[in-house]
């Protein structure tokens, strides 16, 4: 029995395992929303971000900032999510998920430039399924957190002009479990792998004003690349004998996003921004790995997994209204892209088309403010019919006929600011 064949789609959700703990995602294993703020507005924030989460949204608008501020905050995100076929059911397990994030600005004097910081989590995934479940042989347990830490500069090069750019390090670690179909009455094995790694990349964002009342932005944000090189393998087999070994050659890419927004002040109170989001998933279009030494006698020396997947838009509307001088109210609307084509779709990364329902508070007293943020996230029910969930080479499945893949999420997202 060829054992490789049967675990074809073992590294899947290491390409996903790199976040805090958040399973918050947009398209694929992406999270665009890292303040309270942002998560009421729909992340309409490229064009009129005014904190310091300029820093991740549009460096450029850090000269826009009141002052010296610094904020941060957490964020509780729940996930109800589940895989259905023939009367059996899968539930993913890790519902309930935190993250975090910081920033800060500086306006140096005199000079026209402010400079900034921030650490946030904006790729990231965490599933979690039962070892009797049906999906265990195409995932158990997957994870992904990353960690960037991002210093950036603004200039104001006019009145009407701005420009900026950051430079992150990014922290990564990824981890992925499933269960091993060894062959008909034989106990399933165990496959566990983990890595960590450590990378760079930038962004880049202008801003442009040719009216008091209008705000056009543009930001790049850069492709980062994983090499998990270093990683442990340890396998189980039928007798419960657990084996280590290493992993090397697997490569996960953090896409390269572009942001076009333009924010429109209606009145002196009431703004709305519309954003376009451009993500290149297609950077996305395999996943392999070697194994050293191979397993179960030689059976198990790596995988070469084909995962195809397509680049996305996502289109977003948010406006806020200021009742008062310490008060104002928020909210926004989000549709948004899944890469993952059908014949690749599995339990690992149960991505789908999303909408997106939000709504915000903000509550300003002298130097200090406070942001509350809900997102409703809605994802397109899908039925496939592939081979994710394969199981032996004879093409027989663990589960025969379609899965009926459904996701719902709640985000809640609290934000503390001091401007000195």
């Amino acid at each position: 029995m060829a054992i490789k064949t049967r675990i074809a789609t073992i590294l899947l959700p290491l390409s996903l395992a790199l976040l805090e703990i958040s399973d918050a995602r947009a398209g694929g294993y992406a999270i665009p929303h890292q303040t309270a703020k942002a998560v009421g507005l729909s992340n309409a924030v490229t064009a009129g971000v005014d904190d310091p989460s300029a820093v991740y949204a549009n460096p450029a608008a850090l000269t826009e900032i009141d002052g010296n501020q610094v904020m941060g905050g957490p964020n509780y995100i729940n996930t109800v999510s589940s895989v259905t076929n023939g009367g059996r059911r899968s539930v993913n397990g890790h519902d309930d998920n935190f993250t975090a994030s910081l920033f800060a600005n500086y306006h140096v004097p005199e000079t026209g430039l402010t400079t900034g910081i921030g650490l946030y989590s904006p790729f990231g995934l965490a599933t979690s399924y039962g070892r009797d479940s049906f999906t265990r042989y195409g995932a158990v347990r997957s994870e992904l957190k990353t960690i960037y830490i991002t210093p950036s500069v603004a200039w104001r090069v006019h009145p009407s002009l701005s420009v900026g750019g950051g430079f992150s390090f990014v922290h990564s670690s990824a981890t992925f479990s499933r269960q091993l179909l060894l062959g008909a009455g034989i106990p399933d094995g165990h496959i566990r792998l983990t890595d960590t790694d450590d990378t760079y990349t930038f962004n880049v964002g202008a801003l442009f004003k040719p009216r008091e009342n209008l705000k056009l932005g543009l930001t790049y944000r850069g492709k980062a690349n994983l090499n998990f090189d270093s990683g442990i393998v340890k396998v189980t087999d039928a007798t419960g004998t657990t084996s280590e070994g290493k992993s090397k050659g697997t490569n996960i890419p953090l896409p390269a996003v572009i942001s076009v927004g333009i924010e429109w002040k209606i009145t002196p109170d009431w703004k709305a921004e519309f954003v376009y989001d451009h993500t290149r998933w297609s950077a996305f279009q395999h996943l392999k790995a070697s194994f050293n030494p191979s397993f179960l006698g030689g059976a198990l020396g790596g995988l070469f997994i084909n995962e195809l997947w397509k680049n996305t838009h996502t289109f977003r509307l948010g406006s806020s209204y200021r009742v008062s001088d310490r008060w104002e109210l928020r909210g926004g609307i989000a549709v948004d892209e899944t890469p993952i084509p059908a014949r690749t779709l599995g339990p690992s990364i149960p991505g789908a088309d999303i909408l997106t329902l939000n709504a915000g508070l903000g509550y300003q007293w002298k130097a200090f403010a406070v942001d509350l943020g809900y997102m409703a996230v809605f994802y397109k029910t899908r039925k496939v019919l592939n081979t994710v969930l394969e199981a032996d080479n004879s093409g027989n499945t663990v589960a025969p006929g379609p899965e009926k893949y459904k996701t719902f999420k709640n985000f809640v997202a609290l934000n503390l600011r001091y401007r000195f």
